[in-house]
């Protein structure tokens, strides 16, 4: 296997909290904290976790939208994290995003081919007689008509609006797409086609996708790795295969036990594990394991260590002082059925 697509490397993002009259900085929101992931060519990396986690910051921060406090973030062998606007400009070009909800991300002031022919305006200086073939290209790819380019926004459905915004990622050939809960905000009978256009247009031209999403399902179905986060910390990363199956973190257990099962027998009959509490806030998180204020397996040293993610092996990382087996067994009282 070759070089990295991307590599983030102990990557930090807080926000400062300012008050008073002459706005001194009185706190920080810890967004994302010390997370590491390698993306490779042609590889899909999931992000899952609850609202709040910091995964959508993650990935703004990971194509520096959003300038990371620290850490490193190598794309295509290049240092990105420090790069200004204009030093970003072409590398802008390589790193696409399709944001969650696809009426506010599009123009409703611009028809379909002024939406997806801009990227050419912007990066290559093209104006629209000059890349009409392109986009009409572009939209047959993601499953619409040329015919569409007159039409603006309102008079799409939901999922015809999202393969708009996966029509505008494609049209400067990026190498790696951030997808930010790109099927949440649509109909379930919708989600597999965009789901899937998805798979064959990485199949076709070579993506890789960093997607971010809280339904499980989708994550096993699209995605070749699966790192789950807490309170802006990776605290599992690995195989999807070794995540869904023998899962050591207990987060990650309890998020699993929650994933509806589509049989009734099997669905009344297995034990689901329900958290107790609210998740801590990101301003002032707990001190050693960020899980242990929810977990019913802390103790002491939970408390007062850190853990560090450790390798498992074969590429599963995990960061626990008692890690599950394959799926966490809590006791009764945090336990109801399902």
């Amino acid at each position: 296997m070759g070089e990295p697509l991307l590599v983030a490397t102990n990557v930090v993002k807080e926000f400062p909290i300012r008050a008073g009259l002459l706005k001194r900085t009185v706190g920080q929101v810890q967004a994302v904290s010390d997370v590491s992931l390698t993306i490779d060519r042609g590889e899909t990396v999931g992000i899952v976790g609850e609202s709040g986690c910091g995964k959508s910051t993650l990935g703004r921060v990971l194509m520096n939208l959003i300038p990371p406090t620290s850490g490193s973030i190598t794309f295509e062998g290049r240092e990105i994290g420090r790069l200004g606007e204009k030093q970003m400009r072409p590398i802008r070009q390589r790193i696409q995003i399709v944001f969650q909800d696809p009426y506010s991300s599009l123009n409703p002031r611009m028809n379909i081919g002024e939406i997806v022919g801009e990227p050419f305006l912007v990066h290559q200086g093209l104006k629209a007689s000059q890349s009409r073939d392109k986009v009409e290209k572009i939209l047959q790819t993601v499953g619409l008509s040329p015919e569409h380019t007159a039409r603006y926004p309102h008079e799409f459905s939901g999922g015809q609006r999202q393969r708009i915004g996966i029509a505008r990622a494609l049209a400067l050939d990026p190498s790696l797409i951030i997808l930010d809960e790109p099927v949440s905000a649509l109909d379930v009978s919708i989600q597999a086609g965009v789901v899937n256009l998805l798979k064959d247009l990485q199949k076709e031209l070579g993506l890789s996708y960093l997607f971010i999403a809280h339904d499980l399902s989708v994550v096993r179905h699209i995605c070749h790795q699966v790192g789950v986060m807490y309170l802006g910390k990776l605290v599992e990363i690995g195989p999807k295969e070794q995540i869904y199956t023998a899962p050591r973190h207990p987060y990650t257990a309890a998020l699993l036990s929650a994933v509806p099962v589509p049989d009734p027998k099997r669905e009344r009959a297995r034990r689901r594990i329900v958290l107790k509490g609210d998740v801590p806030s990101p301003i002032n998180p707990p001190s050693g394991c960020r899980f242990r204020t929810r977990c019913w397996k802390a103790t002491e040293e939970c408390i007062t260590t850190e853990p560090k993610l450790t390798d498992q092996g074969g590429g599963h990382f995990f960061a626990c002082h008692h890690p599950e087996d394959v799926v966490a067994t809590p006791p009764p009282s945090t336990v109801s059925a399902s």
